[in-house]
């Protein structure tokens, strides 16, 4: 067996770096991120510690990779501009709230972890920069719509619907398949 090319070992990096992640993710979601140890991710990793902070320094900088790439994994709520030229605002804001609802039901385990994050995220100051980036960014896509349709106050909507939302997410993560979405 011949040995790995630098692109072949940059690509097996980044597949290790990914299931840490995920396994990450998994354990900030099921138990929380301050109930969550770097021994408890390499335990269930069935990696060691100096594999793990090989990949990250420390376990906040971990929890910023578990964002990114949760962030990404939600950003498929997001539409590009051909998908929605042709819409309405009132068609671009059905298709938002449907696929807010897909992401719901498709990937608990990351609107658990985005819950639970929500939760501590003022003990985090690298946690809450992001997250604040995100919801600024959101509240504005919304507020821009209402807009759009000739709302008398779509900042005040905007932030509304946003609550509202989370309000539901919440509510969905409690009680699961019983509570109505449709």
């Amino acid at each position: 067996m011949s040995p790995r090319t630098e692109k072949q070992l940059a690509a097996h990096k980044e597949a290790k770096k990914i299931e840490v992640i995920r396994g990450a993710l998994q354990l900030f979601a099921n138990r929380g991120y301050f109930n969550t140890s770097i021994n408890d991710i390499a335990k269930e990793l069935k990696i060691s510690k100096g594999f793990l902070y090989n990949y990250f320094a420390s376990k906040e900088e971990l929890l910023n990779a578990v964002i990114d790439f949760a962030l990404k994994e939600a950003s498929e709520l997001n539409f590009s501009e051909e998908e929605l030229r042709d819409l309405s605002p009132v068609e671009i804001f059905q298709k938002f709230i449907d696929g807010y609802f897909v992401l719901l039901k498709e990937k608990k385990e990351l609107w658990r972890f985005i819950a639970s994050l929500a939760i501590h995220v003022g003990s985090i100051p690298s946690v809450h920069k992001t997250i604040s980036i995100v919801y600024e960014k959101l509240t504005h896509d919304l507020e821009t719509l209402f807009v759009m349709i000739g709302h008398k106050e779509p900042a005040n909507e905007a932030i509304k619907l946003g609550a509202l939302m989370d309000g539901i997410g919440i509510q969905y993560l409690i009680f699961g398949e019983s509570y109505p979405l449709e």
